[in-house]
């Protein structure tokens, strides 16, 4: 069991978790600081199967400091329209109280004050202990743990592994499913080699050969998980030759 302090810092990167009980309860349970793990695994009927789904780590193992960006910009039509609000805009959208823990994780507003609040954010030991709870508590057979992509690489371990400590975290956590993002920053040898030997499925049916447009990867994969069948179709980051160096895919 971790830290009451440790499970705020993990609330902060997993308030996606309590959207049905609304941001406004979130930040009542942490200003009088008792938020608990139950707080946290406390999102609605599990239903039949819970999925669950994580994006962009970029290879952070340990808790850090994350700022959201001050600027997004959007033109024409999409502008003042999220994604692209930030800060304040983003706030009165939304309807989240200035202050929260969902106004530290979703926006840079007063950032440096309620950084020395909050402290830093994820961990992936704090992960592992949520996704264990939820499958101790709803069964293992029934859920289903997806990436997002960008998990791979962001840190300097992963730098010097080409991504296999996060390949060996993500395995440990017994990840279904990865998409790709700037996976592909470690080049066509390194990224099929991931794939052949992770234990978890790389899916993008969207990236194909230049010469032949044949597809690279497995486009789908079929599970099975409290008594459902539930097909997982991977889309990996459009416009993959522009997103990252040519010259590291220069055959998809």
């Amino acid at each position: 069991m971790i830290s009451r302090r440790d499970f705020l810092t993990a609330g902060v990167a997993t308030a996606a978790l309590l959207a049905a009980h609304g941001p406004a309860a979130l930040a009542q349970a942490v200003r009088g600081q008792k938020l608990t793990q139950d707080d946290l695994l406390r999102f609605g009927a599990p239903g039949t199967v819970t999925l669950l789904h994580m994006t962009d780590l970029h290879a952070q193992l340990m808790p850090i400091y994350f700022r959201e960006p001050s600027v997004n910009l959007g033109v024409g039509e999409a502008k003042g329209l999220p994604p692209h609000l930030t800060e304040a805009a983003f706030l009165k959208y939304f309807n989240i109280p200035a202050g929260s823990a969902d106004a530290y994780a979703m926006t840079s507003e007063d950032f440096a004050a309620l950084a020395k609040t909050y402290g830093r954010m994820g961990g992936m030991d704090r992960m592992a202990t949520l996704i264990k709870a939820i499958r101790g508590a709803r069964g293992d057979d029934k859920v289903l743990l997806l990436d997002g992509g960008d998990a791979l690489q962001g840190s300097w371990t992963s730098l010097q592994t080409k991504g296999e400590d996060m390949v060996k975290v993500l395995s440990a956590l017994k990840l279904d499913v990865l998409v790709g993002h700037f996976e592909f920053t470690y080049g066509t040898d390194r990224v099929l080699e991931i794939k052949e030997k992770a234990p978890f499925a790389f899916l993008a049916q969207n990236i194909r050969s230049v010469e032949w447009q044949e597809p690279v990867f497995e486009a789908r994969k079929m599970f099975e998980k409290g008594g459902a069948k539930i097909a997982v179709i991977g889309q990996a980051f459009p416009r993959t030759p522009i997103s990252n160096p040519r010259w590291m895919i220069p055959d998809w």
